[in-house]
């Protein structure tokens, strides 16, 4: 048995058949899939039952009691017989090679944990969203063939998230190092996933999309965050307690203190208002505190957006005083008003190389650039792929245009401000002028990577 896919769930009748049939239908073979029921009063259990009859790959689990995702993946643990863990989300969708890429990739470097790539779609629309990453750095990660978490321990934990979908382990490893989810309602695989990935001797990565992770589900566990938002906390308390124990702090510092300030935000402006009030309170009175994040300056901070949020946490008495961005547009405004280091380097960088620059975006993230770098006089063109924004006027001096090899003439760099549609961006723009350089702007600045992103990172 070369994998063991452990899928734990509740009332999932109405994804749940889909994703069994992606699973069911992978191109590697030889695997057991442990279906955990957590106690679900919907379909879930006559669905898994067929599926046992039709499949002697599926095995089935059935609590009694509905004891949360996190206890059900360490019940799976236990049942597991195969070489390799893989833990998914039974609202999710896989591609055909998810699991043979993954375990040809770690079984050939002996891998302790193989990592790829995913995506996200919404379950309204269909939309699908590349999820935030340098890709210059997932390409050089990939190439090296395998690393240990030693040798990018500042930034090991802002690599990727701590979802469990996205990621192989090796049962052994995980016995051996006696893993274990974290209890709690919501968050509760990150736990898991870091205590592995800084336990590993090597870890791999592949650098493919291969989950499309489904968003804006009602009935997703998601949903209960506003429930647990404390959830975020008692898990970086436990992984901080951990690394303490273990000795491990001090050499994973850096990536555990930019990390968890990055999350401790995420979940503070995607609650509701009732649970952002009540995660402020806590957060000023004692989350704060007892993860020490407070005893840290500027400088130890990879965006100094987040040394901020904190700081304004700390410094505000009263909730309703506190002026942290909580819709995208607001975000994307204090990254750029925080981050004036940043900014400096790419006006200089600008002025040095003497470059006549464009805007790739006419949203109202354009405007803001361009209200930022209106004193620079090399911003020249402003361009967008919405046909209805060609001819209008943008800023003091500006016309929107069409991107074509005419109104690109004497443009040197370009500068994208929405960072999902940077690759495709940057593809219609090379095919029209090889020599043209493209700056992921967006990545530069972007509220969701707490990662220490160079220049020359975000230049294609």
């Amino acid at each position: 048995m070369k994998i063991s896919v452990i899928i734990t769930v509740y009332n999932g009748e109405d994804y749940l058949q889909e994703c069994l049939n992606s699973i069911l239908n992978q191109s590697l073979y030889d695997i057991e899939v442990i279906c955990v029921n957590d106690a679900s009063n919907d379909t879930t259990g006559s669905i898994l039952e067929e599926f046992m009859y039709r499949d002697h790959r599926i095995k089935v689990v059935t609590n009694i009691t509905n004891y949360g995702a996190g206890a059900s993946r360490n019940i799976g643990i236990k049942k597991a017989k195969g070489k390799y863990l893989i833990f998914l989300d039974a609202d999710d969708l896989y591609e055909q090679n998810m699991l043979e890429r993954a375990y040809l990739k770690a079984e050939y470097c002996n891998a302790d944990i193989c990592v790829f790539h995913e995506d996200q779609f919404d379950d309204r629309n269909g939309i699908k969203t590349k999820m935030p990453c340098i890709q210059s750095v997932m390409e050089l990660l990939e190439e090296r063939g395998n690393f240990s978490p030693k040798e990018l321990k500042d930034v090991i934990f802002n690599l990727w998230n701590g979802w469990a979908w996205d990621k192989l382990f090796k049962k052994e490893f995980v016995l051996e190092k006696d893993l274990r989810f974290q209890e709690i309602l919501t968050t509760n695989d990150a736990y898991f996933v870091h205590t592995a990935i800084v336990n590993a001797s090597k870890i791999v990565y592949v650098n493919e999309i291969l989950v499309h992770h489904r968003v804006n589900v009602m009935s997703s566990l998601s949903n209960s965050r506003d429930k647990s938002w404390e959830c975020c906390y008692l898990y970086l308390k436990k992984l901080k307690d951990y690394l303490v124990k273990q000795e491990l702090y001090e050499e994973y510092e850096l990536s555990f203190i930019n990390w968890s300030t990055n999350f401790l935000y995420w979940n503070y402006w995607s609650l509701s208002e009732k649970s952002r009030e009540a995660l402020f309170y806590a957060l000023k009175g004692y989350m704060l505190n007892e993860l020490e994040l407070l005893r840290y300056s500027i400088n130890e901070f990879y965006n100094p957006f987040y040394f901020w949020f904190i700081q304004s946490i700390y410094e505000t008495d009263n909730y309703q005083d506190v002026k942290i961005p909580i819709r995208e547009l607001d975000r994307w405004k204090y990254m750029i008003l925080k981050n004036e280091t940043k900014l400096q380097i790419v006006a200089e960088y600008l002025n040095k190389q003497q470059y006549c620059a464009a805007v790739w975006g006419a949203g109202e993230r354009g405007k803001i650039f361009l209200d930022k770098f209106k004193t620079i006089g090399c911003i020249r063109k402003v361009y967008d792929r919405d046909i209805a924004k060609v001819g209008l006027r943008i800023g003091t001096d500006l016309v929107i245009e069409e991107f074509n090899k005419t109104t690109c003439s004497g443009i040197d760099i370009i500068f994208v401000t929405n960072t999902n549609f940077f690759y495709s961006i940057a593809q219609i723009a090379k095919s029209i002028r090889p020599e043209l350089k493209v700056f992921n702007f967006a990545a530069y600045l972007d509220p969701e990577l707490s990662f220490p992103v160079t220049f020359e990172e975000c230049i294609v």
